[in-house]
């Protein structure tokens, strides 16, 4: 049962998020009230059920039906590998955060700081298309309310292009380091240099995958058509009360104890789609991208300010999208986004509006 979940979780949900101070960068887009924006991607369950059907045959296809099917039989009897590997991830990141708390001038902290400068001058959207799936089968865009669905559409278009273009050439020269780098082996120096060139060369093999399949959906849609997708969302639903916007403690219905809203199931991105006459938007007959307003969003929007995560003195902009969604790593690419600006600091001309 969990292969199966796993293989149906072929839709990409990209979210429109706000963040940093106004100035123009090559991966994010500046509004005139001075806010920036970035691509947040996600790989979510496919709700229609022939799609999702759709994309296990294609994966099937792609993979081999023989390793198809002995993955899900390892998957099923041998649970402790999936144990084993979230555990391997945590010692990693446990490993790092030490690292990084090693004393000035150590080897463990030059070796944090190497790293550091490195994972900086990762194009951020290639973080975002990482996280999609590799098979697609529908994309669901999510941006505020009141924001031009054609800027937004443009936004995404030029993060997957762009970030796309960029993986496939980090693929191509990491695939060329690797090899050079396993002498190192046989050296005193660090084996550094080889885990993080096999690292960059598995991310970036992931985005382009991920963004090639992106671009094939992208492309079947046009402003106009997104025009008239949002219209039909606008038209067919109406948000009585967003749970976004409730106060985070409140009371269950079922059981009267108190949760937070973060307990409930973030299958929906947004309210709308929760809503009598949005069911009809997640099934086989939906558009294959689904363009959402979300008065969530908008309202963060219209209360953040622009203040940079290092001085602000309430939730940013990125934390609370990533609270309110149970969106994972939104801070995270907020800051990589603002720490690639920096370096290369490319000015882009665009803006959303």
């Amino acid at each position: 049962a969990m292969a199966t979940r796993r293989a149906l979780a072929s839709r990409a949900r990209m979210v429109v998020v706000p963040f940093g101070g106004a100035a123009t960068s090559s991966t994010s887009t500046t509004t005139r009230e001075g806010h920036r924006w970035m691509v947040h991607g996600a790989a979510v369950v496919e709700p229609a059920e022939a799609r999702a059907r759709e994309a296990m045959g294609r994966a099937d296809d792609a993979n081999g039906m023989m390793a198809t099917r002995a993955m899900r039989t390892i998957d099923r009897a041998m649970p402790w590998v999936r144990r084993w590997g979230a555990r391997a991830v945590d010692y990693g990141e446990k490993t790092w955060r030490a690292m990084a708390a090693s004393a000035p001038g150590s080897a463990r902290r030059r070796i944090h700081e190497l790293g550091m400068f490195a994972m900086d001058r990762i194009d951020p959207r290639e973080r975002a298309l990482k996280e999609m799936p590799k098979i697609l089968s529908s994309v669901e865009i999510v941006y505020p309310s009141g924001v031009d669905v054609g800027a937004v559409r443009r936004l995404v278009e030029r993060t997957v292009v762009d970030g796309t273009k960029n993986a496939r050439a980090a693929t191509t020269m990491y695939a060329l380091g690797a090899p050079l780098s396993m002498p190192m082996f046989l050296t005193p120096v660090s084996n550094f240099p080889l885990y993080y060139f096999l690292f960059r060369l598995w991310s970036s093999t992931q985005a382009t995958t991920s963004g090639k399949e992106a671009i094939r959906l992208l492309k079947t849609t046009d402003e106009a058509a997104a025009k008239a997708v949002e219209a039909d969302v606008l038209g067919s639903t109406r948000v009585v009360e967003c749970k976004r916007l409730r106060p985070i403690n409140v009371l269950n219905s079922d059981t009267g104890r108190e949760v937070s809203t973060m307990d409930e199931p973030h299958a929906m991105a947004c309210c709308r789609l929760s809503q009598p006459g949005g069911e009809k938007f997640l099934g086989d007959e939906g558009p294959r991208v689904l363009f959402v307003p979300c008065d969530a969003l908008a309202k963060v929007v219209r209360e953040y300010h622009g203040v940079d995560d290092a001085t602000a003195t309430q939730q940013c902009a990125s934390a609370t999208v990533e609270r309110l969604f149970g969106a994972s790593g939104v801070v995270d690419l907020a800051r990589s986004h603002k720490r690639y600006d920096e370096i290369y600091g490319v000015k882009d001309e665009s803006a959303l509006r």
